[in-house]
């Protein structure tokens, strides 16, 4: 009998009905918070996995100008653009100049 009377949500139509329905609501409030939190917490892994693939792209992009940039300021490097836009490269070593401070 309390069997049938929990199937005909009897607990929901009697007097004291209105402790009842206040439990009741808030059981699905409280579900449907849970719900939106699982919802929020996939968008952030979601996210989280998207920047891990953003930095990894950009930590590579890094490396790869680091590289360009060391081989382009190689001296071999500056002196074969140097020779292709025309100027001529000294043999001897500059000379260096000293300027006498002022006291």
């Amino acid at each position: 009998m309390k069997i049938w009377s929990i199937i005909k949500a009897e607990y929901l139509t009697n007097e004291n009905a209105t402790k009842n329905w206040l439990f009741v609501l808030m059981l699905v409030i409280m579900g449907l918070s849970i719900i939106n939190m699982s919802h929020v917490a996939d968008a952030k892994v979601k996210k989280i996995v998207r920047l891990n693939k953003e930095v990894k792209a950009l930590r590579s992009e890094y490396v790869e100008l680091k590289a360009k940039v060391i081989k382009e300021k190689m001296a071999s490097e500056v002196i074969q653009r140097l020779k292709a836009k025309g100027f001529i490269i000294s043999k001897e070593q500059p000379v260096k100049l000293k300027l006498k401070s002022e006291k």
